[in-house]
């Protein structure tokens, strides 16, 4: 054993070792905290956790291309009738699925596991932003750890990872490290250290593979630039953009040669297929029934987008179960998938306006004090965001966690302003208290849905009932429709996942009617989430299972394909609903 020579290096062995033991009691102390939001926010999600999968239909198609890739189908279109159909989705998230369908094959048994993912990229998300807030905006531990938990426990997060195998949480967390890596990238070049460039490329390996989870994230991509350019980085902007150009031009190439041809995106239908230029003049993007656009018109889209980040988002995502108390989102849903919203000045909330006030001082009060990566990437998206003719929320939800600061901020700028004094010399107080409130509403609005979930005396979710009555209507598809036949409906890669038959896309009957009869389709299956109205041509068909639900599930036996009746003009005949 080594021993000190002398008494004084005896003292000063044990004076060391005892500041050692103090920093490791104040380290692990430090801990405590947030290690409890962690087990904290674990266990919301491990509660709401269900067996829910591909009602959204872009979830659906993300486990179906995950199988594809597991099986070695390739990234392929498996569900439509001619093999080899190129999705136009980028890759990103299927890969990753992929990688734990490899280690789970048996659908539906894997849909737990497939799950996993998004919930630990939330964890991950909700340290990289406490992280975040303490180095990069030097907040205050407290106020740091609430805006991560706020984030991590944000309902619509929560929501779409444990009840649908969605990109959202995955790609907020692929985000917020870009970001964070930018940081990091940008202090190694001030600095002039050798590891400048690895932090770059790292930087821009994060930003593609944001790009290959969604297309959006081109946003991400020109803010990390024009954040090196801003901070006189040039030769770091240069390196970044070449790595990218590395990453993801290969994708950008790949794709556009392997393109669904125009048969075979006649074959399939829907937006797995149909190009992002294409959607975007279009009045609903991916809905091929839409109307197109003029240029004229693009004003009034980003008007009414604005209006719907404002007027709606903002509330949603400080507040949702409030948000939901005034506004019903399945009707929401339906409205707009139905094309009922117009103008969106008649569906927007005063109180959501009232808090995007907050946002947009908190938000002044952040760039006036430091321009971080941060403050490029949320107008940056949100710009690209007014441009998109869909529901903005979806888009919206992975800025949550600076939003939320934002949001809080706000209410620092404000209580300033009452006290006649500068931010910097008022307290924290004010903006804790605001955090806490969010979430406080949040941690309801959970509990709740828990009450409902577990059968409290309560009634199921809306969401949980579509999906058991979808569970029924495939027993049923699966025990009467020909394995060998095709189907159409509204949301084929589901459908192909629970029954394996191969399965195109419900759109525009009149014209596809005939190629439906070359393909072999003779039964509809009729259902989504939300409900959709039958179109009346239907009522032409004999009707052969029908689901007592709210949604309208339904199967239709069209007829054998050498004397099925035309789909316009037919004469009417009788149901014999199940």
């Amino acid at each position: 054993m080594f021993m000190p020579e002398t008494a004084n290096e005896e003292k000063a062995v044990g004076a060391g070792g005892g500041e050692f033991d103090q920093d490791f009691a104040r380290s692990k102390k430090a801990l405590i905290a947030p290690l409890t939001a962690l087990i904290g926010v674990l266990a919301v999600y491990l509660l709401r956790l269900d067996k829910v999968v591909g009602l959204m239909v872009d979830d659906a198609w993300y486990v179906l291309l995950a199988k594809a890739l597991a099986t070695g189908q390739g990234y392929t279109v498996a569900n439509s009738p001619t093999p080899g159909i190129h999705p136009l989705y980028p890759p990103g998230f299927p890969f990753l699925l992929s990688i734990f369908y490899r280690v789970s094959p048996n659908f539906p048994d894997n849909v737990w596991l497939l799950k996993s993912v998004s919930i630990v990229a939330m964890m991950a998300a909700g340290a990289l932003v406490y992280r975040y807030f303490i180095r990069t905006r030097a907040l205050p531990a407290s106020i740091a750890l609430l805006i991560a938990v706020a984030t991590a426990i944000s309902p619509p997060l929560v929501f779409l990872a444990t009840s649908t195998v969605m990109s959202e949480c995955f790609f907020t967390f692929v985000s917020v490290a870009t970001i964070v890596a930018a940081e990091r990238s940008a202090l190694a070049a001030r600095e002039g250290s050798r590891k400048a460039i690895l932090y770059v490329v790292g930087s821009a390996a994060l930003a593609s593979y944001a790009f290959f989870t969604r297309s959006i994230a081109v946003a991400l991509v020109g803010s990390v630039f024009l954040y090196f350019l801003k901070e006189r980085l040039v030769r770091a902007a240069l390196i970044f953009g070449v790595a990218v150009a590395l990453f993801a031009g290969p994708w950008a190439i790949y794709s556009r040669l392997h393109a669904p041809t125009p048969s075979q995106a006649k074959e399939q239908g829907g937006h797995i297929v149909q190009p992002y230029g294409q959607q975007f003049w279009q009045r609903m993007a991916s809905m091929t029934t839409s109307d197109t656009i003029t240029a004229a018109e693009i004003p009034s889209r980003v008007w009414n987008n604005i209006l719907e980040i404002f007027g709606k988002d903002v509330l949603r995502l400080t507040a949702t179960p409030l948000y939901e108390k005034l506004h019903d989102p399945y009707k929401d849903a339906e409205r707009f998938l139905t094309g009922k919203i117009t103008d969106k000045t008649e569906d927007t909330l005063i109180l959501s306006f009232v808090l995007s006030v907050f946002v947009i001082i908190g938000f002044i009060a952040a760039a006036r004090e430091r321009i971080t990566c941060a403050e490029i990437a949320v107008p940056m998206s949100l710009g690209i965001v007014s441009l998109w003719p869909w529901e903005t929320f979806r888009f919206v939800l992975p800025l949550a966690p600076f939003l939320i600061f934002y949001f809080v901020s706000g209410f620092r700028v404000i209580h300033s302003l009452i006290r006649r004094a500068s931010p910097e010399k008022v307290s924290w107080v004010a903006p804790t208290a605001v955090a806490a409130i969010v979430i406080a509403i949040s941690v309801y609005g959970h509990l709740n849905y828990i009450a409902k979930k577990t059968g409290d005396g309560l009634e199921p979710p809306r969401w949980l009932q579509a999906f058991d009555d979808f569970e029924v209507m495939m027993k049923w598809v699966d025990r009467n429709v020909p394995k060998n036949e095709t189907v159409v409906t509204l949301n084929p890669p589901l459908v192909n996942l629970y029954t394996g038959r191969k399965a195109v896309a419900w759109e525009d009957p009149a014209e596809k009617w005939e190629l439906w009869k070359q393909l072999g389709v003779r039964h509809l299956v009729w259902f989504a989430a939300y409900y959709v109205p039958a179109e009346a041509e239907q009522r032409n068909y004999t009707q052969v299972y029908r689901a007592r639900n709210q949604f309208g599930f339904q199967v239709l036996d069209l007829g054998p394909a050498e004397s099925r009746v035309p789909w316009n003009g037919a004469a009417t005949r009788n149901a014999t609903g199940n």
